[in-house]
This record gives C-alpha cells, structure tokens and sequence, in this order.
C-alpha cells in the first residue's frame, strides 16, 4: 500500500488541528488513495530531526515502533523544518 508521510517540528504535528489544518487537508485529498503516516515532533530542530530519520524510516518503508517496517511504501513525504532553528537559545525547548 502506497503511503504519504508528514515528517517535521509542531507545523507537522499540529497540522490536524482545528480539522482544517493543511495535513487534514491532505488526508481529505487522499482518502482511500494512500495512507497517511504522521511524525511531527513539537520542538524539534532540524539537527534533532535529522539525528531521527534511520527510525522513522528504514530502506524504503517507514519504521515502526515493532522490530518490522509498516507495510507501505511513502509515495509523497513532507518535511516541514526549520522554525526552530531559528529561535533564540536559552528557553528549555529551544537550547541550542
């Protein structure tokens, strides 16, 4: 089964929010085409991000929390990143 996987920082992870968010928007699009896979990580910068991607992905399948990948195959992946490195350090959140 063919797959879109929304990888990002909290633009990612909040974009079902309010039902209209644009990752809803998508799933809207997609329905009954493809599955829809959701890894948004609040906080993140893309040095985070980056350090995660051999988890979330393994070969061309995603990973999953198992020791087997899922059984699709992403056809779309999108990645939002960036707002959080450029925040200013010395917050909890946002160290570096």
């Amino acid at each position: 089964r063919v797959g879109l996987v929304m990888f990002g920082d909290s633009l990612t992870q909040l974009s079902f929010e309010t039902g209209r968010g644009w990752g809803s928007i998508l799933a809207d699009w997609y329905q009954r085409k493809a599955d829809m896979v959701l890894r948004g990580y609040s906080g993140y910068n893309t040095k985070w991000a980056l350090e995660l991607l051999p988890h979330v992905f393994r070969g061309d399948r995603l990973a999953s929390a198992t020791a087997s990948p899922f059984k699709i195959r992403p056809v779309l992946v999108t990645v939002f990143l960036g707002a959080n490195d450029a925040a200013l350090g010395g917050h909890p959140e946002h160290p570096n």
